[in-house]
């Protein structure tokens, strides 16, 4: 069971689902091992594991590494891009909760954008222009975004039939 399955309408049915590309847990992994390799070594030059000093040190590592880490790794997993025969959506967050839903009926352009490092690394930026207030809608660091891209077009085929 994919994890869109349970936000889905009775006559609705999964197209296609997605999470953002993983690079953008880079910088957050880089920051780990930091915060990690720090810690340790002020743990060694402190020397004795049971002192108070060692013990801030390595609170205030963990806090780091939550803040630093944990949250941003939560964060990219709870949020997910999914097309459905009848809406494309976006659902962010996993404290609070934010979704976005665009109906395919009404669905003005879908574009894609990618640097050279993101079609190295094989992701993007999709841009959908809707006929709606909100207008555009972007989805941030998809993975394969002219596969997306195409995927929606699709649908809108489907719709419009």
């Amino acid at each position: 069971m994919a994890y869109a399955d349970r936000y889905l309408a009775d006559d609705e049915e999964l197209l296609y689902e997605t999470r953002q590309h993983w690079t953008t847990l880079v910088s957050e992994f880089v920051q780990l091992v930091v915060i990690a390799a720090v810690a340790a070594v002020l743990t060694l030059i402190i020397g004795d594991l049971g002192s108070p000093v060692a013990w801030v040190v390595l609170g205030l590592a963990g806090i780091a590494i939550i803040w630093r880490w944990l949250i941003p790794m939560l964060q990219w997993r709870s949020t997910v891009y999914f097309l459905t025969t009848k809406r494309l959506h976006k659902r962010t967050g996993f404290l609070t909760k934010q979704g976005r839903s665009i109906p395919l009926s009404r669905v003005n352009d879908v574009s894609f954008s990618a640097s050279l490092w993101e079609r190295i690394m094989r992701y993007g930026t999709l841009h959908v222009q809707s006929a709606s207030e909100q207008g555009k809608m972007t989805f941030k660091h998809v993975p394969s975004p002219e596969e997306f891209k195409n995927r929606v077009y699709e649908a809108l085929d489907r719709v419009s039939d």
